[in-house]
């Protein structure tokens, strides 16, 4: 039976393509607004996850996001440090700075000002592609993020062409001169920002203001001590409020996920996915199963049972699944290949696949049942009739 079901798709090519097409079509453009969708939710936390050191996240009980927050005054560290539960705390400023590279060229760059005396919330030995986080201990210095050196700040040669920005190249951040010191690995911000570091005493000297302030106080946990009851008593003394990593993390992601337009917007595409190859789909398997109406009438004829002849319809539309979505899910994972490199974020997570299956499935099952009805009426005496 699965010989002969296939053998009748397959052989009917012209509506074997145009139902393995529209589902293909569906399960690229589900899979790869999905991966895309997942991938830029995984931005908008990424400082956070380029910090392990920091168990718990300290910031204004107004903050919204990451980008929108007000500065924290001097005195709350000492407060946070006082708290039964917490082993270290410092501060972490985080501001925009306009940059000009080698070219004059005018960027604006995401600077995190670090705490001076620990360098806690540098980025990781590991981290480092070049130079080291000890140069920063020197006046006047940065470290920049491999992707924007590579890309957004790229110097120009002479002789023509470009090359990535590196060690000993300056950049004038606000006015003042600043030496490149190290390049690291870091995640990609939402803003698609540069993302830089220097201690915050030079920070807070660039962006004039900010001398008694920070953005986020970050601290660690006394070993033993429970993270929800400290950060309760952060809160209490304080006024501010305290969220473990995961929790911010997780405060961030949802403030994007139900507070702005991304996840309609990308919903909105998804949908449009499924319905369009839903469409396709659908019709061209109607289409199928009318074509085909005296083979399926010989098959009756022969004996075969109305189970038998919705057993090959599945049979049918489960080949024509598998088929369409290894084609899509390989069409949108060849898209994330072609864009390493670039500033668009691509995460395939495997629930994405199983979603894309499950709705691909989905599509050309329900397409196979609504063909289904017209088959059980079938009169096997249609064969026998010119």
């Amino acid at each position: 039976m699965i010989r002969t079901a296939l053998t009748m798709l397959v052989g009917d090519r012209a509506k074997f393509l145009g139902i393995v097409f529209g589902l293909a079509f569906a399960a690229l453009l589900m899979t790869q607004q999905s991966a895309i969708f997942t991938g830029v939710m995984a931005l908008v936390y990424g400082h956070v996850s380029d910090t392990p050191q920091a168990e718990v996240w300290i910031s204004d009980p107004g903050m919204m996001d990451f980008e929108t927050n007000d500065l924290i005054n001097e005195r709350e560290l000492d407060n946070v440090r006082a708290v039964s539960g917490v082993r270290w705390a410092v501060p972490l400023l985080r501001r925009i700075v306009y940059s000009r590279n080698p070219d004059n060229g005018i960027s604006p760059i995401m600077v995190l000002g670090v705490d001076d005396a620990t360098g806690i919330g540098n980025p990781l030995p590991e981290a480092m592609v070049a130079g080291s986080v000890a140069a920063l201990r020197r006046s006047d210095t940065v470290i920049i993020d491999e992707h924007a050196a590579a890309s957004k700040l790229r110097v120009k040669l002479p002789a023509g062409g470009t090359r990535p920005l590196g060690i000993g190249d300056r950049l004038t951040m606000n006015g003042r001169a600043v030496e490149v010191v190290g390049v690291c690995r870091s995640t990609l911000a939402l803003m698609l920002y540069p993302t830089a570091y220097m201690l915050r005493s030079r920070l807070s000297a660039i962006d004039a203001g900010n001398e008694r302030g920070f953005n986020f106080i970050i601290a660690g946990l006394q070993p033993g001590a429970d993270a929800a009851t400290t950060c309760a008593a952060i809160d209490a003394a304080t006024g501010l409020t305290a969220r473990t990593r995961e929790g911010f993390s997780s405060y961030i992601y949802d403030y994007y996920l139900y507070e702005t337009g991304l996840a309609p917007n990308f919903a909105i595409a998804v949908i449009l996915g499924f319905i369009v190859g839903a469409a396709i789909a659908g019709q061209t398997f109607s289409q199928y199963v009318s074509d085909n109406r005296r083979v399926f009438a010989s098959l009756k004829a022969m004996g075969m049972r109305n189970s038998g002849l919705m057993r090959m319809l599945l049979i049918q539309a489960t080949f024509a699944a598998l088929l369409g979505l290894g084609l899509g899910v390989g069409g949108a994972t060849l898209f994330g290949l072609l864009l390493e490199g670039t500033d668009l974020s691509f995460r395939l997570e495997p629930v994405l696949l199983l979603i894309s299956f499950a709705a691909v499935l989905l599509i050309s099952l329900g397409a196979a049942i609504l063909s289904l009805r017209s088959l059980l009426r079938l009169d096997p005496a249609l064969v026998f009739r010119s």
